[in-house]
């Protein structure tokens, strides 16, 4: 090796020796003949002996590079180690060499590696993923096969059948009976703003319940929107307060699921869903004490069974549904299953069981709910009566009841009543009185509670009727039902079994997507529907998570100053915040189904959400690293959130750090996981010329990229440096104007472009034009090949390549009248793909990262690869810029087309909270076969998985093997007469952002995921999901700063690597009552289920069968003794220490009430 070493640098010593030479030999000729001959000699000279050092110079780099190669080939003995300060290890690179590659000039430095290690599994920890799932009695999947999805006209009742019955089944002994419960549906926002709509009718209805509900103690009421109720009670008297405090006590008046609107469960994340929950009950603690009991979703497009397993761990019992596929309605009434015990298809025993009944008919109103015959219903809705301005369809309106025909009128409801009961496994009946905005007028209370009165009395008086009939809420429906089950149960089985309330009753697993109302009219087109704005409410979810760890950590801890006013200041802001994420988790909200104007007013609630999360955490965040104990004013700007946004309706752009002079920007990096987090921070800055550092002054390895997106060349850059940082803590870097560069620290990257000219930029870049067809561009261990149009058609990693290629393409809607809208999507037929023609393609790349930019017909499509020590580098990040303002009725879709061998079946997630199998059905329509991803979709063969992770919700498919396309934006010039009575031709210019996971399947013994009912996601797919949509936040601060701390540390140990973090969230402990009382935040966790199939992602944890002890989450903050509790706080569990070893099982949801510790006493 010695022999070979020598060879190698004398060889080397002659090269640089005939290189030097050839400098020499080749110096150019002084041209300027102006110049006096012997000046112009000494100018020639001059310049010969510069550019002789500038020559020398380089080949000295050589030599010295060449010397490292010896000492790398001698062994690692020969270099002496790294220092203890190295921020990280300085990587030996190559010279750059001048080729081609794939038809593309340009110079590439050899990657840089960087010392990670991959996640330790325990294999008891995978059998989860691999165990057989539970056996129910109904499956979704398999009801789905049986089907044929035909919609034949039923008489009467459309969508079903002519109902018949036998009056002799109900005897004085087993009656009927006969609930009616009234409700007024009320939208925070749809053809009207939530204000609006408050001042217009709202009001008006709270008003009247608190008036009218007295005048008789048999009439019920139900409400479910806090949002409403909540604005109509702070404007009400004390004498107000307490009677509706009094039509809860007594019965009443019912608070229905208690969140603060009726979520859409197709598109929205379960932390969001959690988190407007939490906002409703946290609200129904401190002013009424109550504590809901049953479900009501009427409205949302589809239900999900994340929804039905949050109410469940919320501590509800019941829960109601409406909006399902007419097919499933129809065929879970012909088996009386329309009420089920709804399990989670993971649960391998029953404890997520909540029994769910599902109305049958079309709709939640009248004339759909009292029995199978609208016509006949219809004239059952009194505020119809004649003389109103509201008619029924069918012509045949309402009747005043008297006494000369109050007995037919009876007998013509009972009869829809009797027959809605054989659709029933009981002799109990729910029949939902209300519709939207309804019980506003005086008159409609009085019509409606007088006649149905006069009805129910003569019902019940008449014994041979067999029926009770009575107003109701729900928990008096659910509480005869459960009686009804058990007294049936002991009569059939006797003994024990008659204990249990819910076994009359079929257990169920799967969900309730894609819904139809009729025919092929599914509402698939919402799941797309206005992107930009559900990307923000990502964006917003993300900022209050961060703004709450930050700011309950310091409320938390026994030294902070963040207390008294200036912690009650704070946490008022982020209650504003957590309500206006809430107000658009409404189903006409993030949904993109209401007016022009009214999803601008959720716009401008979303962005002042979004700019007070981001005042909370910089606020608290400054706070935290301040050595200080002296609090600055609540509203004082520290530092600002490294993005900024221009208005409600514009995408966010990265603030630029200004560097002046040998000024010197801070940066502060805040890591809100549990977990260690590995990969590169990007900041823009206004200047290529400087360094990073860190707080102790370390070197930190950067790469320098021009923008180029629209901005001037050389006016911003873009640098991005790897980063190492503590779970839940606060780490500070400085970059600094430095006009001597020290080029082993700071990487430029290179430019290439084709079809436009290159751009003007320092001399620190190397820029390139070229005309080949193929590109190809390269990043650690990863190169992607990049076809003529821009479009990555292939992938190699580790020198091995697979096939993986992008596409764009369209829908056209349909000409007749029923097509695509809002709600619907209702293509002409099969995808176009886009046409592409050279489109300009410009590439930038470096040791650290590339970023492709293809510019194409209606987007901007960015391809982005990174080489870090975290999980970045393992998958791809695509980021499209999509602006169809241009087009008409076109509906963008981005399609992935691998080799993937998944045949019919592909999987999506529900909520960002669980997978679903998904079977491409033919006889369901292309429209049909469109599901909502809330977060990810895969598709899978024996060797290989192919994933994409969104950053925002979308609509999309597999619809044929080895594909996998996800809706970009809609724009539709028409109505689809679903009630928002417009299209969508708002559009915006939308960023939506992805990540790509192409993973190869390890030889497991037993690895299920192929096979299984029940998938889940890699843990690499896991982990980067929750990096993409809870990201590191960086502030800026161009102030010095000197005083603040280098670092501030949360937790204290990385917890297991299947353990999440989901909130942790501030409570006003000190208001109201409930177990909450006395709480100062609390903490949910989840333990995630993952296939073990697949290779495990380089992140420096382990697994350890779900154990995790509080204490190393929260470190000294908070007090010792913490309290379990239900996910939105209502009911407290066991006590136990932070010290507590818990056992997290796989998919589960766990919350913890946590107190403040005593406090240090405040400096004077």
């Amino acid at each position: 090796m010695r022999f070979k070493a020598s060879i190698v640098f004398g060889a080397a010593i002659a090269i640089a020796t005939l290189i030097l030479l050839y400098q020499i030999v080749s110096l150019p000729p002084d041209n300027n003949s102006a110049v006096p001959h012997q000046l112009q000699g000494f100018d020639s000279l001059e310049s010969r002996i510069k550019k002789l050092e500038q020559d020398i110079a380089i080949n000295h780099n050589t030599i010295n590079e060449i010397h490292g190669l010896m000492k790398k080939i001698n062994g690692p003995n020969s270099a002496a180690a790294p220092g203890p300060d190295s921020a990280y290890l300085l990587p030996k690179l190559n010279r750059p060499v001048a080729g081609t590659d794939s038809g593309a000039t340009f110079t590439q430095e050899a990657a840089i590696q960087f010392n990670t290690s991959v996640a330790k599994l325990q294999e008891a920890d995978c059998s989860f993923a691999q165990s057989p799932s539970s056996a129910v009695d109904i499956l979704m999947e398999d009801v789905y096969k049986s089907l044929p999805f035909e919609n034949p006209d039923g008489g009467a009742w459309k969508q079903g059948w002519d109902v018949t019955y036998d009056r002799s089944q109900w005897t004085p002994e087993k009656p009927l009976k006969v609930f009616v419960v009234p409700h007024s549906h009320c939208d925070p926002g749809w053809i009207k703003t939530f204000e609006r709509y408050y001042s217009d009718q709202v009001s008006h209805i709270l008003d009247n319940m608190a008036r009218k509900l007295p005048e008789d103690s048999r009439r019920r009421f139900i409400w479910a929107e806090i949002s409403f109720f909540s604005m109509w009670w702070e404007r009400q008297t004390p004498t107000v307060q307490n009677t509706v405090r009094k039509l809860v006590a007594q019965g009443q008046l019912e608070i229905v699921t208690g969140g603060w609107v009726m979520p859409d469960e197709a598109v929205t994340h379960y932390w969001s869903i959690i988190d407007q929950l939490i906002t409703g009950h946290e609200w129904l603690r401190t002013h009424l004490n109550v504590r809901p009991n049953n479900g009501w979703s009427i409205d949302p497009f589809g239900v999900s069974p994340t929804l039905a397993y949050i109410l469940k761990r919320s501590g509800l019992e019941n829960m109601l549904v409406q909006r399902t596929h007419y097919a499933i309605k129809k065929h879970f009434a012909t088996n009386k299953n329309l009420e089920f015990r709804w399990r989670q298809s993971w649960d391998p025993e029953s404890s997520t069981e909540i029994l769910c009944h599902m109305m049958p008919f079309y709709s939640y109103d009248i004339p759909h709910t009292c029995g199978p015959d609208p016509k006949v219903c219809c004239q059952f809705d009194f505020k119809r009566l004649p003389g109103s301005r509201v008619t029924c369809p069918w012509r045949i309106p309402p009747q005043p009841i008297t006494p000369h025909n109050v007995q037919s009128r009876a007998e013509m409801l009972l009869d829809q009543y009797r027959k809605k009961a054989q659709l029933y496994r009981t002799n109990v009946l729910l029949v939902v009185l209300g519709d939207d905005f309804r019980y506003d007028t005086s008159d409609e209370w009085d019509a409606q509670f007088t006649n149905y009165q006069r009805l129910f009395d003569h019902m019940n008086a008449h014994s041979d009727y067999n029926v009770q009939a009575q107003f109701g809420t729900l928990s008096e429906y659910f509480h005869a039902l459960r009686e009804e089950s058990r007294s049936t149960q002991q009569q059939q089985q006797q003994g024990s079994a008659g204990e249990d309330e819910e076994a009359l009753f079929p257990s169920f697993a799967g969900d309730f997507f894609s819904y139809a109302d009729k025919d092929d009219n599914y509402w698939t087109g919402y799941f797309t529907s206005r992107p930009y704005y559900k990307a923000r409410s990502r964006m917003l979810a993300a900022k209050i998570r961060a703004a709450e760890i930050l700011f309950s950590m310091a409320v938390g801890s026994s030294d902070t100053v963040v207390v008294g006013s200036v912690a009650e200041r704070l946490q008022a802001q982020l209650i504003e915040a957590h309500k206006a994420l809430g107000l658009f988790q409404h189903h006409d909200g993030i949904t993109g189904t209401s007016k022009d104007h009214v999803v601008l007013d959720y716009a401008n609630i979303l962005l002042n959400g979004i700019q007070t999360s981001e005042h909370v955490m910089q606020y608290v965040a400054h706070t935290l690293l301040s050595p200080d104990r002296e609090a600055p004013a609540p509203d004082a700007v520290l530092l600002e959130v490294s993005e900024k946004h221009e208005g409600a309706s514009a995408v966010s752009t990265p603030r630029v750090l200004t560097l002046e002079g040998r000024g010197r920007g801070g940066v502060v990096v805040f890591n809100p996981h549990p977990h260690t987090y590995r990969g590169l921070v990007t900041i823009r800055v206004n200047t290529h010329l400087l360094k990073v550092v860190t707080a102790s002054n370390e070197p930190v390895l950067c790469q320098v990229d021009p923008v180029l997106d629209g901005l001037m060349a050389g006016e911003a850059f873009d640098v991005s440096f790897p980063v190492t940082l503590a779970p839940l803590s606060l780490t500070r870097f400085f970059l600094t104007r430095h006009e001597q560069v020290d080029r082993r620290f700071v990487k430029y990257s290179t430019v290439t472009v084709r079809n436009e000219l290159p751009p003007s930029l320092p001399s620190a870049f190397s820029t390139a034009s070229v005309s080949s067809l193929q590109l190809t561009m390269k990043c650690g261990t990863t190169r992607v090949s990049i076809n003529e149009k821009g479009l990555m058609e292939s992938i190699t990693r580790d020198g091995h390549q697979q096939s993986l290629s992008i596409q764009f393409v369209r829908y056209n809607a349909r000409s007749e009248r029923e097509t695509s809208g809002p709600y619907l999507f209702l293509p002409a037929g099969p995808a176009e793909e886009l046409a592409i023609s050279s489109p300009p393609t410009l590439l930038v790349q470096g040791p650290l990262r590339a970023v492709l930019t293809a510019k194409l017909p209606l987007l901007a499509h960015n391809l982005i690869l990174e080489n870090s020590p975290g999980l970045a580098s393992d998958v791809l990040t695509v980021r499209n810029l999509v602006n169809i303002r241009s087009t008409k009725n076109y509906e963008l879709a981005m399609r992935l087309v691998s080799d993937v061998d998944n045949g019919e079946t592909f999987f999506t997630d529900l909520n960002g909270f669980q997978i679903v199998r998904r079977v491409r059905e033919s006889k369901l329509t292309l429209q049909g076969n469109y599901y909502p991803i809330a977060s990810q979709a895969f598709i899978q063969d024996s060797h290989k998985r192919l994933t994409i992770l969104t950053g925002q919700p979308h609509g999309g498919s597999s619809l044929a093997p080895g594909q996998l396309e996800v809706m970009q934006d809609r724009r539709l010039m028409q109505d689809d007469f679903r009630g928002a009575e417009q299209g969508v031709t708002d559009n915006v210019i939308t960023p939506n952002v992805f990540r790509i996971l192409l993973e190869r399947r390890d030889s497991v013994p037993g690895a299920a995921g192929a096979v299984s009912r029940n998938s889940f996601p890699s843990l690499l797919a896991e982990r980067a999901l929750q990096e993409l949509l809870f990201p590191p936040v960086s502030l800026l601060n161009t102030a010095e700063s000197s005083g603040l701390k280098q670092t501030w540390v949360g937790g204290v140990r990385d917890v297991a690597c299947d353990v999440q973090l989901v909130s942790l969230h501030s409570i006003r402990g000190h208001v109201g009552g409930g177990a909450a009382a006395g709480a100062a935040a609390a903490l949910t966790l989840r333990r995630a289920a993952f296939d073990c199939s697949f290779p495990p992602p380089r992140a420096d944890c382990s697994t350890n069968g779900g154990k995790v002890q509080l204490s190393e989450v929260l470190g000294s903050s908070f007090s010792e003794e913490v309290r379990q509790s239900t996910l939105s706080h209502l009911y407290a569990g066991v006590n136990i220490t932070k010290s507590f070893v818990l056992t997290l099982q796989p998919m589960e949801l766990y919350t913890f009430l946590l107190a403040s510790p005593p406090r240090t006493p405040a400096l004077p």
